[in-house]
């Protein structure tokens, strides 16, 4: 049984406003195909075009980058497990085939200059051409859909439109292109029948040649009649979120300087906005860009949070740092974006989003200056766009994306991926914030190795919220990443919400933002809980770490003497019954050269999935050299973006490692966990080594401790990681007490809830519950689900019973 105290009294402050929000970034055909649902893939016909600067050495399987970046392209159709799954047939132009006619992308003929090319289509009599769209061109009966292309021909050419499926006519229509230069021709269509995979046909029964420039497929009845895609909108509107950050993610950076998102690209009308080839394997035509995203922002009543380049690229993908007038262009593309948001009609920029339907000023609260960057190049780019912005907008609020000294930030965006324990153990991440630094933004958080989009990650990011809502104070903002996933189209998982052509899901994860965002409070109330503890299931090797150069023998693990198995960081060197641990320049992270001290590591042994055990071993002590042991040390579970990574990753590397090191250094023992970035898990204890002698290290590890021995004297014993089974917030308003409770364990729990104040013994509860593996699908869309209880028995004292596995939000009325 866990008990929860609540005294309301004691207000601690209030609720962050726009703590609960969305992020957006255009991955797994978010954009085009997805919120913004264009139903022609490859509608400006420039798929298939290399992008600029990377070359191919496989015929255009691949590409890469100048930097070296690799990536899956199939000659525009991007990923291998898109072209497997979808069964899509070879074809030079992505999505679009011929027959009895011949297709050819022109270089020299376009519609517009921001347009690469036009497609030439010669048709016999009877040919014709067909789109297979996002996997298919759905239709629903009775429903609208609006087409429009641009095209030329030489002289008049009659052409038949229509959606079908094996014969199966659902919309037809017919356009005469007349022989006078680029126009623009407009169909209506209303379905006479329901496909999900449907083709989208251009024929021509007496033969012609045709350019076409641009064209479009899109339903007419969209949310507000702004253009995006209704059921998923709908969907983001229940979880009434508080603000919308935009357009990225890595997509902001790019991998190239082509390739870098810029504001200027994704205004004005669609079909002058030039396409490129995003880092997430396919290429946008930008018809979702920045004032569909401000528009969006308005309809559904959330602050703006837009993203702008900070003068480089990915920094994970072989970054390239701008040159003094490229970084010039970036300034003044920002400053323009910013103009288009929020200054006046008759100014330059504001004049544009006058003539696009929106004369009023569209708000914008915050700017975010790149996107997980970081280090001196970083620092050095964000200020100078942070001085620039706030010399002409003093009101936005700035967010960076590092917690570096010298940063100049009202805000910071911290990005976590992990396993569902994390989350857990994090609760209390921001406790012992300092308050004197910048506010927190936790900008991207999931799930993503195991129980990825199941029930349990759910209730472990739910913990993690938990933690978040304690500290309002400092917490400001948070976003699921990524948002939206096409089944057939995806490069990432999980994603908050999933659909086909015609359907949509959310996975468990929303229904944690539903619950949470629904029920917000004024106040943040002091409360206290106990309630019982549940330890990491760990596994792994031990470890010799510290320095390199240290030398060490006599390694034995559960009686038996082991030998490397793997070189993390460095290598082990033997003369005799003497090792030495010494730079291994092959490695990768010696080839990356990090700006701050990795500590060399070497596993022993073979039992990876010995989860208890002794571990000896002598090392040699040398002044100025750090020495130490470690333990569990084994690779966690790849995430689906590593296990379908074109570039392979090493399981073994540090960053997807979590050993625990006991290491010695200047007279001081600390226990830390983590590889690349380890963080002290007790304090630090005074010891005396025995200078240019080999010491013996000893620990003994069991489920929930590891007892740590130097030279046979025992020096601490160290509770292993652990989080509590439940935890919980308590918010207020002058009217109810909302207590949100999350149990973890996998049994229910029978919570003791005191408060300091009277309350109606009727109440209503919000909660999500299930097993640990359950999950949605277009099939089974709510398998797990948010449901409501009217319960009775509520009092100053009373229990409620918390499912297993369970998030849920008491809502008690106050009594007057």
């Amino acid at each position: 049984m866990s008990r929860i105290s609540i005294n309301t009294n004691e207000k601690r402050f209030p609720v962050a406003e726009d703590l609960y929000g969305v992020f957006f970034e255009d991955i797994s055909h978010a954009g085009d195909g997805g919120l913004y649902p264009e139903m022609l893939r490859n509608r400006s016909f420039e798929d298939s075009l290399m992008p600029d600067g990377c070359v191919t050495n496989d015929d255009g399987k691949t590409f890469v980058s100048p930097t070296g970046w690799i990536d899956e392209f199939n000659n525009g159709e991007g990923m291998n497990d898109w072209i497997k799954r979808g069964n899509i047939v070879p074809t030079p132009i992505p999505a679009w085939y011929a027959e009895n006619a011949t297709m050819k992308l022109d270089e020299n003929v376009t519609l517009n200059e921001k347009r690469r090319v036009s497609l030439k289509v010669d048709f016999a009599p009877g040919g014709y051409v067909k789109n297979i769209g996002y996997a298919g061109v759905p239709q629903e009966k009775d429903r609208e859909y609006h087409f429009y292309m641009f095209a030329q021909s030489d002289k008049p050419v009659n052409l038949a439109l229509a959606v079908k499926e094996q014969g199966n006519v659902f919309a037809a229509a017919t356009v005469e292109v007349k022989g006078d230069g680029w126009n623009r021709y407009d169909v209506t269509f209303t379905a006479s029948g329901t496909t999900g995979d449907g083709e989208f046909m251009i024929s021509c029964e007496n033969g012609g040649c045709v350019r076409f420039g641009f064209m479009s497929l899109m339903p007419a009845d969209t949310f507000m009649g702004h253009g995006l895609r209704k059921d998923l909108v709908e969907k983001l509107q229940a979880m009434k979120p508080a603000f919308l950050r935009f357009p990225g993610g890595c997509i902001v950076e790019g991998f190239t300087i082509e390739t870098a998102m810029l504001f200027k690209n994704t205004v004005g009308p669609v079909w002058e906005r030039p396409g490129h080839w995003l880092l997430w394997h396919y290429r946008t035509t930008n018809g979702l860009g920045f004032h569909e995203y401000l528009q969006l922002c308005e309809d559904l009543n959330l602050s703006a949070l837009y993203v702008c380049n900070c003068g480089m690229t990915c920094q994970g993908r072989g970054p390239y740092y701008f040159n003094e007038q490229e970084m010039a262009e970036v300034i003044e593309d920002t400053l323009n974006a910013i103009e288009y948001a929020v200054g006046p009609a008759d100014s330059e920029w504001g004049s544009l989003r006058a003539k696009m339907g929106h004369e009023a000023p569209f708000a914008l609260k915050y700017l975010e200056i790149g996107n997980e960057n970081n280090g001196s190049e970083y620092e050095a780019r964000f200020h100078k766009i942070r001085e620039a912005v706030l010399a002409k907008y003093p009101e936005l609020i700035i967010i960076s994306n590092d917690h570096g000294e010298n940063m100049k930030t009202d805000i910071v965006d911290d990005h976590y991926y992990n396993m569902p324990e994390f989350y857990a153990e994090s609760i209390g991440l921001y406790d012992d914030y300092d308050r004197s630094k910048p506010d927190i933004f936790v900008g991207e958080f999931a799930v993503n190795q195991t129980y990825e989009g199941q029930l349990r990650a759910a209730i472990s990011e739910a913990m993690f919220m938990v933690g978040f809502e304690r500290n309002q104070d400092v917490v400001k903002l948070c976003s699921y990443a990524p948002l939206f996933e096409h089944v057939n189209f995806y490069s990432w998982y999980p994603n908050l919400l999933i659909y086909d052509n015609y359907r949509s899901y959310a996975i468990p994860s929303y229904y944690c933002f539903k619950l949470f965002g629904n029920n917000r409070g004024k106040w943040v109330v002091n409360s206290t809980e106990e309630t019982e503890k549940i330890y990491r299931n760990l596994h792994g090797l031990p470890m010799i770490t510290g320095d390199f150069g240290i030398s060490y023998r006599n390694a034995v693990y559960n009686g038996k003497a082991v030998e490397p198995k793997v070189n993390i960081f460095g290598k082990i060197e033997t003369a005799g019954d003497v090792c030495r641990l010494v730079e291994d320049p092959d490695n990768e992270m010696s080839k990356r050269k990090p700006p701050f001290k990795v500590r060399a590591a070497v596993a022993l042994g073979e039992e990876v999935d010995s989860k208890e055990g002794e571990f000896t071993i002598e090392i040699l002590a040398e002044e100025g050299k750090e020495i130490g042991v470690g333990m569990l040390c084994a690779p966690k579970p790849f995430s689906f973006y590593d296990r379908m990574n074109p570039n392979p990753r090493d399981p073994w590397m540090l960053f997807n490692l979590e050993p625990i090191r006991w290491v010695i250094s200047d007279g001081k023992a600390t226990v830390i966990r983590g590889g690349l970035n380890p963080q002290p898990m007790a304090e630090a204890r005074n010891v005396r080594l025995k200078m240019g002698e080999y010491n013996k290290i000893h620990y003994v590890l069991t489920r929930t401790q590891v007892s740590l021995y130097l030279n046979d004297e025992l020096i601490e014993v160290v509770e292993l990681p652990n989080y509590p089974s439940m935890c919980s917030v308590v918010t207020d308003t002058e009217e109810e007490v909302i207590v949100k409770v999350v149990n973890f364990a996998e049994t229910e729990d029978a919570v003791s809830i005191s408060l300091d104040c009277n309350v109606c013994p009727d109440y209503r509860v919000e909660l999500m519950t299930g097993n640990a593996e359950d999950e949605n699908t277009l099939e089974e869309p709510e398998k797990v689900h948010d449901v409501v209880k009217n319960m009775t028995g509520a009092a100053k004292e009373f229990i409620y019973t918390a499912p297993a596995l369970s998030v849920n939000v008491i809502k008690l009325i106050k009594q007057k």
